[in-house]
């Protein structure tokens, strides 16, 4: 039975991530020595999470425990010495030759190759076209034109896809955004994120108010049209973005994201209303038990779409995220702090990363310890195409 057979017929019955047990998918045609988990290929770099982070809960050492339904068991670097290595720290799991070898033989993909992200577009396009299940790690692409390519292949693949922070299902954000459907008007807000560089951490901040404002952008409120950062160097904290969002009836409402280093909190939103009140939600600096309200909650999201082919957001709210990144990073980089809409980063796309985006020892984020070189980029860009 072909992957995205079962896919659908697994959907089709509704089941739940907690049905996941071995044996429950004997009868649809999987291998007993999977136990029923949705299968994994994984496509990675250095500065990726699924080696530093996800593989551990996906794929846990004997004594650990198993916290998802889901196992990697297939995995492919542009380097294949990187992959090599993955599969040897990861029992079960397959370094394969070629990307296409993950196509119609996992149920789905993580795109996960900072180094690479832009030719995210191309990396994921095979998957999508072929319908399956994608997730891309954040910031997603480089461009806006570059992110509007990946959300056209999905559709056109109708493939479930997803881009992400695990910020966005901490319960702050359900809280948050019970809390905005009921106030009459937003005023304001004011947030801070804890970061080590703008590029790799500080898009967590954008993410988390992305997600708070998300079911109000679908009411004609949140819809964000301008960014500024100030900061004396996006490679670290301190700095401090501006926000201009739509308001209802023609007017505008204004936030600002703090991205700092050390805070009492990893992230934290409050809201501004009128005498209705204010309302916060915050992701505490330690809180208990991280791997599994944060990380985790992630996880068992990206879980759902592959079994149920439903994502949590739709292609504009992916867009939305990428241009309030994109008009932030603009900011930074070419004006110093002034404000850039959204018009104004179309056509403008921000260098992957690279030694000569490192002043001295920043950012200190892997990916940026071991970038592609422009050849490399070039020979990807040779290979995707």
């Amino acid at each position: 039975m072909q992957r995205r057979t079962f896919l659908k017929q697994v959907s089709g019955t509704g089941l739940a991530a907690g049905s996941l047990l071995p044996g429950r998918l004997g009868a649809a045609g999987r291998q007993a020595s999977m136990q029923g988990l949705a299968e994994i290929g994984m496509v990675v770099a250095h500065g990726s999470h699924a080696q530093a982070v996800w593989a551990d809960t996906m794929n846990p050492s004997p004594g650990r425990m198993r916290t998802t339904g889901m196992v990697i068991t297939k995995v492919w670097s542009f380097r294949p010495d990187f992959a090599a290595g993955f599969a040897e720290r990861f029992p079960g799991v397959e370094a394969v030759r070629n990307l296409e070898d993950l196509v119609g033989t996992v149920d789905g993909v993580y795109i996960d190759a900072m180094p690479a992200i832009s030719l995210y577009h191309l990396m994921a396009r095979p998957f999508l076209l072929a319908g399956m299940p994608t997730f891309v790690n954040r910031p997603f692409s480089t461009s806006v034109e570059k992110a509007r390519l990946i959300v056209e292949a999905a559709r056109q693949g109708q493939a479930p896809l997803m881009s992400n922070s695990t910020w966005e299902f901490a319960e702050s954000v359900g809280d948050l955004q019970d809390k905005a459907s009921r106030m009459p008007r937003i005023l304001g807000y004011a947030a801070h994120n804890s970061m080590s560089d703008y590029y790799t951490h500080g898009v967590h901040g954008i993410y988390y108010i992305a997600a708070v404002l998300r079911e109000e952008r679908k009411k004609g409120r949140g819809k964000c049209l301008q960014a500024s950062y100030l900061t004396p160097d996006w490679r670290k904290p301190p700095g401090a973005l501006s926000f201009v969002h739509e308001g209802r009836d023609g007017g505008f409402f204004y936030g600002q994201l703090h991205l700092q280093s050390d805070m009492d909190g990893q992230a934290y939103l409050r809201l501004f209303g009128d005498r209705s009140g204010d309302f916060e939600g915050k992701i505490p600096a330690s809180p208990g038990w991280f791997r599994y309200n944060t990380w985790n909650a992630m996880q068992l999201v990206i879980q759902e779409m592959i079994l149920k082919r439903t994502p949590p957001e739709q292609g504009d709210d992916l867009l939305e995220k990428a241009t309030m990144f994109l008009m932030g990073f603009k900011s930074a980089l070419d004006g110093r702090g002034a404000p850039v809409s959204r018009k104004e980063v179309e056509g403008w796309e921000i260098p992957p990363p690279s030694l000569s985006l490192k002043k001295g020892r920043f950012p200190s984020d892997t990916a940026f310890q071991h970038p592609y070189t422009a050849e490399e980029l070039k020979s990807l860009e040779r290979y995707l195409s």
